[in-house]
Protein backbone atom coordinates (compact mmCIF):
# COMPACT_ATOMS: atom_id res chain seq x y z
CA UNK A 1 0.00 0.00 0.00
CA UNK A 2 0.96 3.59 -0.42
CA UNK A 3 3.02 5.98 2.25
CA UNK A 4 0.64 8.76 2.17
CA UNK A 5 1.61 11.89 4.62
CA UNK A 6 -1.23 14.13 5.79
CA UNK A 7 -1.05 17.89 4.00
CA UNK A 8 -3.47 20.90 4.19
CA UNK A 9 -4.94 20.34 0.84
CA UNK A 10 -5.71 16.80 1.69
CA UNK A 11 -7.09 14.60 -1.21
CA UNK A 12 -9.97 15.40 -3.55
CA UNK A 13 -12.54 13.40 -1.31
CA UNK A 14 -11.46 15.74 1.43
CA UNK A 15 -9.66 12.94 3.69
CA UNK A 16 -6.18 13.06 5.21
CA UNK A 17 -5.67 9.58 4.56
CA UNK A 18 -7.72 7.46 2.25
CA UNK A 19 -9.24 3.62 2.26
CA UNK A 20 -5.86 2.26 0.55
CA UNK A 21 -3.62 4.51 2.30
CA UNK A 22 -1.40 3.28 4.61
CA UNK A 23 -0.77 5.68 8.21
CA UNK A 24 2.49 6.10 9.84
CA UNK A 25 2.25 3.94 13.03
CA UNK A 26 2.22 6.53 16.16
CA UNK A 27 -0.84 8.05 13.84
CA UNK A 28 -2.40 4.83 13.48
CA UNK A 29 -2.45 4.19 17.12
CA UNK A 30 -3.88 7.45 18.32
CA UNK A 31 -6.66 7.89 15.86
CA UNK A 32 -7.44 4.11 16.50
CA UNK A 33 -7.82 5.12 20.40
CA UNK A 34 -10.27 8.12 18.63
CA UNK A 35 -11.93 4.94 17.18
CA UNK A 36 -12.38 3.03 20.64
CA UNK A 37 -13.98 5.94 21.75
CA UNK A 38 -16.53 5.79 19.54
CA UNK A 39 -17.10 2.07 19.99
CA UNK A 40 -17.23 2.80 23.31
CA UNK A 41 -20.25 5.56 23.05
CA UNK A 42 -22.43 2.79 20.65
CA UNK A 43 -21.98 0.09 22.65
CA UNK A 44 -21.29 0.77 26.26
CA UNK A 45 -24.95 2.26 27.61
CA UNK A 46 -27.32 -0.04 26.03
CA UNK A 47 -26.20 -3.55 27.05
CA UNK A 48 -26.86 -2.09 30.95
CA UNK A 49 -30.00 -1.02 30.12
CA UNK A 50 -31.33 -4.01 28.56
CA UNK A 51 -29.83 -6.15 30.85
CA UNK A 52 -31.52 -5.00 33.50
CA UNK A 53 -34.88 -5.69 31.99
CA UNK A 54 -33.76 -9.27 31.12
CA UNK A 55 -33.81 -9.74 34.41
CA UNK A 56 -29.80 -9.71 34.50
CA UNK A 57 -27.67 -9.21 37.66
CA UNK A 58 -24.92 -6.81 37.66
CA UNK A 59 -22.24 -9.50 37.45
CA UNK A 60 -23.84 -10.96 34.32
CA UNK A 61 -24.68 -7.65 32.78
CA UNK A 62 -20.48 -6.96 33.26
CA UNK A 63 -20.51 -10.28 31.24
CA UNK A 64 -22.83 -9.48 28.49
CA UNK A 65 -20.87 -6.13 28.15
CA UNK A 66 -17.45 -8.52 27.57
CA UNK A 67 -18.97 -10.35 24.85
CA UNK A 68 -20.59 -7.08 23.38
CA UNK A 69 -17.47 -5.27 23.16
CA UNK A 70 -15.83 -8.33 21.80
CA UNK A 71 -18.04 -9.11 19.14
CA UNK A 72 -18.14 -5.28 18.00
CA UNK A 73 -14.39 -5.01 17.88
CA UNK A 74 -14.40 -8.51 16.10
CA UNK A 75 -17.28 -7.96 13.38
CA UNK A 76 -16.10 -4.43 12.66
CA UNK A 77 -12.47 -5.80 11.64
CA UNK A 78 -13.94 -8.42 10.01
CA UNK A 79 -16.54 -6.17 7.55
CA UNK A 80 -13.27 -4.13 7.06
CA UNK A 81 -11.16 -6.56 5.96
CA UNK A 82 -13.83 -9.38 3.99
CA UNK A 83 -17.32 -7.70 3.93
CA UNK A 84 -17.88 -4.21 2.74
CA UNK A 85 -14.12 -3.03 3.52
CA UNK A 86 -15.50 0.58 4.89
CA UNK A 87 -14.59 1.85 8.36
CA UNK A 88 -17.93 1.48 9.38
CA UNK A 89 -18.73 0.15 13.40
CA UNK A 90 -21.21 -2.88 13.93
CA UNK A 91 -22.62 -2.71 17.76
CA UNK A 92 -25.95 -2.86 19.61
CA UNK A 93 -28.85 -1.13 17.60
CA UNK A 94 -31.20 1.12 19.42
CA UNK A 95 -33.58 -0.22 17.43
CA UNK A 96 -32.98 -3.82 18.90
CA UNK A 97 -33.11 -2.32 22.35
CA UNK A 98 -36.54 -0.98 21.85
CA UNK A 99 -37.79 -4.77 21.17
CA UNK A 100 -35.92 -6.64 23.82
CA UNK A 101 -37.91 -4.21 26.24
CA UNK A 102 -40.76 -4.61 24.67
CA UNK A 103 -40.76 -8.37 24.83
CA UNK A 104 -39.82 -8.24 28.34
CA UNK A 105 -41.88 -6.39 29.45
CA UNK A 106 -44.20 -8.77 27.59
CA UNK A 107 -42.92 -12.30 29.30
CA UNK A 108 -43.46 -10.02 32.91
CA UNK A 109 -46.76 -9.20 32.53
CA UNK A 110 -47.88 -12.53 31.54
CA UNK A 111 -46.16 -13.91 34.50
CA UNK A 112 -43.44 -16.01 32.68
CA UNK A 113 -39.73 -16.72 33.56
CA UNK A 114 -37.34 -14.19 32.32
CA UNK A 115 -34.68 -16.57 32.18
CA UNK A 116 -36.53 -18.12 29.42
CA UNK A 117 -37.16 -15.65 27.78
CA UNK A 118 -33.60 -15.12 27.02
CA UNK A 119 -32.42 -18.87 26.14
CA UNK A 120 -35.37 -18.31 23.74
CA UNK A 121 -33.69 -15.31 22.36
CA UNK A 122 -30.57 -17.01 21.18
CA UNK A 123 -32.48 -19.41 19.30
CA UNK A 124 -34.04 -16.31 17.37
CA UNK A 125 -31.01 -14.38 16.84
CA UNK A 126 -29.58 -17.95 15.61
CA UNK A 127 -32.55 -18.71 13.15
CA UNK A 128 -32.94 -14.65 12.02
CA UNK A 129 -29.02 -14.79 11.14
CA UNK A 130 -29.38 -17.87 9.00
CA UNK A 131 -32.49 -16.26 6.84
CA UNK A 132 -30.23 -13.29 6.61
CA UNK A 133 -27.63 -15.48 5.11
CA UNK A 134 -30.08 -17.44 2.99
CA UNK A 135 -31.42 -13.94 1.91
CA UNK A 136 -27.94 -13.05 0.80
CA UNK A 137 -26.72 -16.01 -1.02
CA UNK A 138 -30.58 -16.05 -3.11
CA UNK A 139 -29.87 -12.41 -4.06
CA UNK A 140 -33.02 -11.20 -2.69
CA UNK A 141 -31.68 -8.53 -0.82
CA UNK A 142 -33.11 -5.87 -2.68
CA UNK A 143 -36.60 -7.63 -2.63
CA UNK A 144 -36.43 -7.32 0.78
CA UNK A 145 -35.60 -3.67 0.92
CA UNK A 146 -38.99 -3.28 -1.13
CA UNK A 147 -40.95 -4.83 1.29
CA UNK A 148 -39.86 -1.87 3.68
CA UNK A 149 -41.08 0.91 1.97
CA UNK A 150 -41.09 4.36 3.89
CA UNK A 151 -44.38 4.39 5.03
CA UNK A 152 -43.70 1.02 6.58
CA UNK A 153 -40.11 1.93 7.96
CA UNK A 154 -41.77 5.25 9.55
CA UNK A 155 -44.78 3.71 11.11
CA UNK A 156 -42.61 1.11 12.56
CA UNK A 157 -40.14 3.52 14.05
CA UNK A 158 -42.57 6.20 15.66
CA UNK A 159 -44.37 3.32 16.70
CA UNK A 160 -41.27 1.67 18.20
CA UNK A 161 -40.56 5.57 20.07
CA UNK A 162 -44.41 5.50 21.09
CA UNK A 163 -43.95 2.28 23.09
CA UNK A 164 -40.80 3.15 24.84
CA UNK A 165 -41.88 6.31 25.71
CA UNK A 166 -43.32 4.66 29.20
CA UNK A 167 -40.06 2.56 29.72
CA UNK A 168 -38.11 5.84 29.68
CA UNK A 169 -40.24 8.12 32.09
CA UNK A 170 -40.22 5.04 34.52
CA UNK A 171 -36.10 5.03 34.24
CA UNK A 172 -36.02 8.41 34.60
CA UNK A 173 -38.07 8.85 37.54
CA UNK A 174 -37.00 5.63 39.61
CA UNK A 175 -40.12 3.85 39.55
CA UNK A 176 -37.95 1.42 37.23
CA UNK A 177 -35.74 1.14 39.69
CA UNK A 178 -38.49 -0.10 42.44
CA UNK A 179 -39.89 3.02 43.51
CA UNK A 180 -43.68 3.76 44.02
CA UNK A 181 -43.10 7.41 43.69
CA UNK A 182 -41.05 9.92 41.54
CA UNK A 183 -37.74 10.49 43.25
CA UNK A 184 -36.29 13.71 42.90
CA UNK A 185 -32.61 12.46 42.83
CA UNK A 186 -33.30 10.49 39.76
CA UNK A 187 -35.08 13.17 37.92
CA UNK A 188 -32.44 15.71 38.35
CA UNK A 189 -29.78 13.22 37.22
CA UNK A 190 -32.00 12.28 34.21
CA UNK A 191 -32.61 15.96 33.22
CA UNK A 192 -29.20 17.09 34.25
CA UNK A 193 -27.14 14.11 31.92
CA UNK A 194 -29.88 14.89 29.18
CA UNK A 195 -28.88 18.81 29.10
CA UNK A 196 -25.13 18.25 28.57
CA UNK A 197 -25.95 15.83 25.97
CA UNK A 198 -28.25 18.47 24.02
CA UNK A 199 -25.96 21.23 24.66
CA UNK A 200 -22.84 19.62 23.41
CA UNK A 201 -24.41 18.12 20.59
CA UNK A 202 -25.73 21.33 19.42
CA UNK A 203 -23.18 23.66 20.00
CA UNK A 204 -20.11 21.50 20.18
CA UNK A 205 -18.29 20.93 16.57
CA UNK A 206 -15.92 18.76 15.27
CA UNK A 207 -14.95 15.63 18.24
CA UNK A 208 -16.72 17.20 21.30
CA UNK A 209 -20.02 16.94 19.20
CA UNK A 210 -19.54 13.11 17.97
CA UNK A 211 -18.80 11.88 21.40
CA UNK A 212 -21.64 14.33 23.07
CA UNK A 213 -23.30 11.15 24.36
CA UNK A 214 -20.25 10.00 26.01
CA UNK A 215 -19.49 13.31 27.95
CA UNK A 216 -23.18 13.58 28.75
CA UNK A 217 -22.70 9.79 30.90
CA UNK A 218 -19.73 10.86 32.35
CA UNK A 219 -20.94 14.16 33.82
CA UNK A 220 -24.37 12.21 34.54
CA UNK A 221 -22.38 9.59 36.84
CA UNK A 222 -20.41 11.66 39.02
CA UNK A 223 -23.48 13.57 40.01
CA UNK A 224 -25.40 10.42 40.46
CA UNK A 225 -22.54 9.09 43.01
CA UNK A 226 -22.71 12.63 44.05
CA UNK A 227 -26.06 12.10 44.95
CA UNK A 228 -25.76 8.82 46.49
CA UNK A 229 -28.00 6.97 43.93
CA UNK A 230 -24.90 5.57 41.92
CA UNK A 231 -25.08 1.62 41.85
CA UNK A 232 -21.67 0.09 44.02
CA UNK A 233 -19.04 -1.69 41.88
CA UNK A 234 -19.69 -5.37 42.03
CA UNK A 235 -16.73 -7.72 41.21
CA UNK A 236 -17.81 -10.45 37.79
CA UNK A 237 -16.04 -13.12 39.73
CA UNK A 238 -14.57 -13.72 36.68
CA UNK A 239 -10.55 -11.92 37.91
CA UNK A 240 -8.80 -10.33 35.68
CA UNK A 241 -8.84 -11.67 32.23
CA UNK A 242 -12.11 -13.63 31.23
CA UNK A 243 -13.10 -14.85 27.84
CA UNK A 244 -16.90 -14.87 26.98
CA UNK A 245 -18.43 -18.11 27.41
CA UNK A 246 -20.96 -19.63 24.73
CA UNK A 247 -24.70 -19.63 25.51
CA UNK A 248 -24.08 -18.19 28.28
CA UNK A 249 -27.86 -17.63 29.11
CA UNK A 250 -28.68 -21.09 29.17
CA UNK A 251 -29.35 -24.16 26.82
CA UNK A 252 -31.14 -22.82 24.17
CA UNK A 253 -35.43 -23.17 23.92
CA UNK A 254 -37.39 -22.63 21.32
CA UNK A 255 -40.70 -20.12 21.33
CA UNK A 256 -42.26 -19.65 17.55
CA UNK A 257 -43.44 -15.91 18.81
CA UNK A 258 -39.89 -14.83 19.86
CA UNK A 259 -38.36 -16.25 16.77
CA UNK A 260 -40.73 -14.29 14.45
CA UNK A 261 -39.62 -10.82 16.85
CA UNK A 262 -36.07 -12.00 15.96
CA UNK A 263 -36.85 -11.75 12.40
CA UNK A 264 -38.67 -8.36 12.31
CA UNK A 265 -35.37 -6.68 14.66
CA UNK A 266 -33.02 -8.69 12.03
CA UNK A 267 -34.83 -7.55 9.33
CA UNK A 268 -36.09 -3.83 9.64
CA UNK A 269 -32.34 -2.84 10.10
CA UNK A 270 -31.90 -3.71 6.13
CA UNK A 271 -32.19 0.15 5.60
CA UNK A 272 -30.13 1.70 8.20
CA UNK A 273 -27.36 -1.32 6.93
CA UNK A 274 -28.17 -0.42 3.34
CA UNK A 275 -27.67 3.37 4.29
CA UNK A 276 -24.32 3.09 6.36
CA UNK A 277 -22.90 1.33 2.88
CA UNK A 278 -24.53 3.78 0.36
CA UNK A 279 -23.41 6.78 2.37
CA UNK A 280 -19.57 5.76 2.67
CA UNK A 281 -19.20 5.06 -0.57
CA UNK A 282 -20.47 8.80 -1.23
CA UNK A 283 -18.46 10.19 0.61
CA UNK A 284 -15.70 7.99 -0.82
CA UNK A 285 -16.83 8.11 -4.57
CA UNK A 286 -16.32 4.77 -4.84
CA UNK A 287 -18.93 2.45 -6.32
CA UNK A 288 -20.24 -0.58 -3.87
CA UNK A 289 -20.33 -3.41 -5.90
CA UNK A 290 -22.94 -6.74 -5.85
CA UNK A 291 -19.83 -8.97 -4.81
CA UNK A 292 -19.72 -6.46 -2.15
CA UNK A 293 -22.98 -6.02 -0.79
CA UNK A 294 -23.16 -10.10 -0.50
CA UNK A 295 -20.35 -10.43 1.35
CA UNK A 296 -21.20 -7.48 3.88
CA UNK A 297 -24.44 -9.27 4.09
CA UNK A 298 -23.34 -12.48 4.65
CA UNK A 299 -21.35 -11.29 7.36
CA UNK A 300 -24.13 -9.06 8.79
CA UNK A 301 -26.05 -12.70 8.84
CA UNK A 302 -23.27 -14.22 10.77
CA UNK A 303 -23.26 -11.39 13.28
CA UNK A 304 -26.64 -12.32 14.24
CA UNK A 305 -25.73 -15.82 14.95
CA UNK A 306 -22.54 -14.93 17.04
CA UNK A 307 -25.34 -12.24 18.60
CA UNK A 308 -27.15 -15.63 20.03
CA UNK A 309 -24.28 -18.18 20.48
CA UNK A 310 -22.76 -15.20 22.51
CA UNK A 311 -26.18 -13.57 23.58
CA UNK A 312 -26.02 -9.87 23.30
CA UNK A 313 -28.66 -7.21 22.07
CA UNK A 314 -28.78 -7.22 17.98
CA UNK A 315 -26.09 -5.56 16.37
CA UNK A 316 -26.26 -3.08 13.03
CA UNK A 317 -23.74 -1.26 11.11
CA UNK A 318 -23.73 2.68 12.39
CA UNK A 319 -25.24 4.60 9.77
CA UNK A 320 -23.57 7.37 12.01
CA UNK A 321 -20.23 6.30 10.07
CA UNK A 322 -19.75 8.44 7.23
CA UNK A 323 -20.39 11.66 9.91
CA UNK A 324 -17.82 10.17 11.53
CA UNK A 325 -15.60 9.80 8.87
CA UNK A 326 -15.80 13.29 7.58
CA UNK A 327 -15.20 14.53 10.95
CA UNK A 328 -11.98 12.81 11.46
CA UNK A 329 -10.89 12.82 7.87
CA UNK A 330 -9.59 9.39 8.16
CA UNK A 331 -10.68 6.62 5.89
CA UNK A 332 -8.16 4.74 6.26
CA UNK A 333 -8.56 0.66 7.38
CA UNK A 334 -5.29 0.43 9.87
CA UNK A 335 -6.36 2.93 12.53
CA UNK A 336 -9.98 1.33 12.45
CA UNK A 337 -8.75 -2.09 12.99
CA UNK A 338 -6.47 -0.68 15.35
CA UNK A 339 -9.64 0.55 17.02
CA UNK A 340 -11.69 -2.70 16.67
CA UNK A 341 -8.39 -4.61 18.55
CA UNK A 342 -8.42 -2.40 21.18
CA UNK A 343 -12.00 -2.47 21.78
CA UNK A 344 -11.90 -6.26 22.03
CA UNK A 345 -8.81 -6.11 24.26
CA UNK A 346 -11.51 -4.37 26.64
CA UNK A 347 -14.17 -7.24 26.05
CA UNK A 348 -11.56 -9.24 27.81
CA UNK A 349 -10.52 -7.60 30.54
CA UNK A 350 -13.48 -8.12 32.76
CA UNK A 351 -12.73 -5.19 35.25
CA UNK A 352 -13.70 -2.57 33.00
CA UNK A 353 -16.79 -4.46 31.79
CA UNK A 354 -17.72 -4.84 35.69
CA UNK A 355 -16.94 -0.76 35.82
CA UNK A 356 -19.61 0.14 32.73
CA UNK A 357 -22.51 -1.99 34.36
CA UNK A 358 -22.16 0.21 37.35
CA UNK A 359 -24.02 3.49 34.77
CA UNK A 360 -26.57 4.60 37.03
CA UNK A 361 -30.14 3.89 36.04
CA UNK A 362 -31.03 7.47 35.45
CA UNK A 363 -27.87 8.72 33.38
CA UNK A 364 -28.50 4.96 31.16
CA UNK A 365 -32.41 6.44 30.90
CA UNK A 366 -31.05 9.55 29.64
CA UNK A 367 -28.74 8.29 26.70
CA UNK A 368 -31.57 6.17 25.59
CA UNK A 369 -33.98 8.59 25.69
CA UNK A 370 -31.77 10.83 22.81
CA UNK A 371 -31.39 7.47 20.97
CA UNK A 372 -35.15 7.18 20.79
CA UNK A 373 -35.60 10.67 20.03
CA UNK A 374 -33.23 10.78 16.72
CA UNK A 375 -35.27 7.41 16.27
CA UNK A 376 -38.22 9.60 15.98
CA UNK A 377 -36.48 11.81 13.81
CA UNK A 378 -35.52 8.66 11.34
CA UNK A 379 -39.57 7.87 11.53
CA UNK A 380 -40.44 11.54 10.21
CA UNK A 381 -37.75 11.94 7.69
CA UNK A 382 -39.03 8.23 6.17
CA UNK A 383 -42.23 9.86 5.70
CA UNK A 384 -40.70 12.61 3.91
CA UNK A 385 -39.56 10.25 0.87
CA UNK A 386 -43.17 9.95 -0.20
CA UNK A 387 -46.39 11.69 -1.61
CA UNK A 388 -48.51 11.68 1.82
CA UNK A 389 -51.96 11.23 -0.40
CA UNK A 390 -55.65 10.08 1.43
CA UNK A 391 -53.73 6.61 0.85
CA UNK A 392 -50.62 6.86 2.94
CA UNK A 393 -52.87 9.04 5.30
CA UNK A 394 -55.35 5.96 5.83
CA UNK A 395 -52.13 3.49 6.26
CA UNK A 396 -50.53 5.54 8.79
CA UNK A 397 -53.03 6.89 10.93
CA UNK A 398 -54.93 3.14 11.08
CA UNK A 399 -51.30 1.85 11.83
CA UNK A 400 -51.31 3.50 14.44
CA UNK A 401 -54.50 3.87 15.85
CA UNK A 402 -54.22 0.16 16.01
CA UNK A 403 -50.60 -0.45 17.27
CA UNK A 404 -51.02 2.15 19.83
CA UNK A 405 -54.77 1.13 21.09
CA UNK A 406 -53.09 -2.12 21.87
CA UNK A 407 -49.94 -0.77 23.70
CA UNK A 408 -52.94 1.02 26.35
CA UNK A 409 -54.35 -2.70 26.79
CA UNK A 410 -53.73 -4.63 30.27
CA UNK A 411 -51.68 -7.69 29.70
CA UNK A 412 -55.21 -9.54 30.85
CA UNK A 413 -57.19 -8.94 27.86
CA UNK A 414 -54.57 -11.34 25.75
CA UNK A 415 -54.92 -14.67 28.84
CA UNK A 416 -57.63 -16.55 26.86
CA UNK A 417 -55.31 -16.51 24.16
CA UNK A 418 -52.34 -19.70 22.73
CA UNK A 419 -49.26 -18.97 24.67
CA UNK A 420 -47.43 -19.04 21.36
CA UNK A 421 -49.48 -15.98 20.36
CA UNK A 422 -49.55 -13.83 23.31
CA UNK A 423 -45.57 -11.97 22.44
CA UNK A 424 -47.07 -10.98 18.96
CA UNK A 425 -51.06 -10.23 19.59
CA UNK A 426 -49.95 -7.95 22.53
CA UNK A 427 -47.04 -6.15 21.04
CA UNK A 428 -48.63 -3.24 19.60
CA UNK A 429 -45.75 -2.52 17.47
CA UNK A 430 -45.31 -6.01 15.69
CA UNK A 431 -49.26 -5.62 15.11
CA UNK A 432 -49.16 -2.34 13.54
CA UNK A 433 -46.53 -3.31 11.78
CA UNK A 434 -48.50 -6.09 10.36
CA UNK A 435 -51.29 -3.66 9.60
CA UNK A 436 -48.70 -1.40 7.82
CA UNK A 437 -47.54 -4.53 5.66
CA UNK A 438 -50.65 -5.95 5.10
CA UNK A 439 -52.12 -2.11 3.73
CA UNK A 440 -48.95 -1.01 1.78
CA UNK A 441 -48.56 -4.53 0.10
CA UNK A 442 -51.98 -6.06 -0.24
CA UNK A 443 -55.00 -3.77 0.85
CA UNK A 444 -54.11 -0.74 -0.70
CA UNK A 445 -51.39 -1.42 -2.91
CA UNK A 446 -50.25 1.29 -5.58
CA UNK A 447 -51.42 0.34 -8.63
CA UNK A 448 -48.44 0.19 -11.14
CA UNK A 449 -48.54 2.31 -13.89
Amino acid sequence: MKQTQPNTTANKHGMLYDLEDKVPAVQSVIYGIQYLVYFLAGSAIMPVIIGAYLGLDQAEIAQMLQRTFLLSGGVSILQAILGHRYPIIDGPAGLWMGLLIILAETCTSFGQDLAVLRTNMEVGMIIAGIMVIIVALTGLVDKILKVFTPIVNGTFLILMVMQMSATVIKGATGISSGYKTIQPKFLAVFLITTAVILVINLKAKGFLQSIATLIGVVCGWILAYALGISPDFISSGNGFLAIPQPFAWGTPTINPSVIITCLIGEFMPFSNFATSLNGMSELLEVENTPKQVKRSTVLFGCTAILCGVFPVTGFVPFASAPSTTKLTRVAARGPFIIGGLFMMLLGVIAPICTFFAAIPPAVGYSAMMIVFAMMLQQGIQEFKKVELTNREGFIIGISFMIGAGIMFLNADAFMTLPQMLRYIVSNGLIIGLIVALLMEHILLRKKVK
